[in-house]
């Protein structure tokens, strides 16, 4: 005998005998059943997800709601929300899913229709599910759990933004001041080399102008605005030191930098 209240189930199943072609609608019967039971109410077919309040609400299934037995499309109402069930037969097997309008979520059971009915067209309702307890634990469990029980969970589940500065913030000066960029660090912030910021300049592309003057990493200033350059090739052009350290050394010649003189390494001149 089942250990479940099975109250509803013989009633609905009286008055949907004589529709039932399959064994496919009398599993939806069963669905349907157990959604009544919990606290849902029917409120037509389709997969229309507005939500009209002044539809009637009924514990029976709609008109027409077996009109295709490969594909099944019932609406439901609990709580002033809307769910959406659809059973769909693949291969004896009925995938029932349940969705929340609202929020999209979406729970899911298969069932395989040989091992779950064994008939539609038997009287005796203890005959008709196999296992009838086993499949109200999975229906309760797959079906409406995730999303009764565990839907706001789910959906306050969020990447946390912390609140906390970055490690740069860059605050740029408004028009009318000096055209400068201050980069603000928080406390704390550990810096290569004892936090002397050695190498930070060759970081930055905008160099002299970029927190407070220092050397900029690349051979041409973006902006062409260092003062005192007189290059002959390419204005603003420099060439970096060897090495990070400033200041600039002056080598004696020959310089390291320059190519050999011709005939450098012919031994026969």
């Amino acid at each position: 005998m089942p250990q479940s209240d099975l109250f509803g189930l013989e009633m609905l199943w009286k008055l949907e005998s004589a529709n039932l072609a399959d064994k496919a609608d009398a599993m939806m019967l069963f669905v349907h059943w157990f959604l009544v039971r919990n606290g849902f109410r029917n409120v037509g077919v389709g997969d229309d997800k507005t939500l009209n309040n002044a539809v009637d609400q009924s514990e029976l299934l709609p008109e027409g709601w077996n009109g295709n037995n490969k594909s099944y499309a019932l609406r439901y109402i609990m709580n002033n929300e809307l769910y959406i069930l659809h059973g769909t037969l693949s291969n004896d097997t009925m995938i029932v899913n349940l969705l929340q309008a609202q929020s999209l979520q979406v729970s899911n059971a298969a069932f395989n229709l040989d091992k779950t009915i064994t008939s539609f067209n038997d009287s005796n309702l203890t005959n008709v599910v196999v296992s009838i307890d086993d499949q109200i634990t999975r229906l309760q469990t797959e079906l409406i759990k995730p999303l009764c029980d565990g839907g706001s969970k789910s959906s306050s589940t969020q990447t946390l933004i912390s609140s906390s500065p970055s490690p740069a913030q860059v605050n740029v000066v408004p028009a009318g001041g000096p055209r400068r960029i201050e980069v603000l660090r928080p406390s704390g912030l550990l810096l290569p080399f004892g936090g002397g910021g050695v190498g930070r300049g060759d970081l930055n592309p905008l160099g002299g102008f970029v927190g407070g003057g220092g050397g900029g990493g690349m051979l041409m200033d973006p902006m062409n605005m260092r003062p005192g350059r007189a290059d002959p090739f390419l204005p603003g052009a420099r060439i970096d030191p060897m090495g990070p350290f400033p200041p600039r050394v002056q080598r004696p010649n020959p310089n390291p930098d320059h190519l050999p003189p011709p005939g450098y390494d012919d031994m026969f001149m």
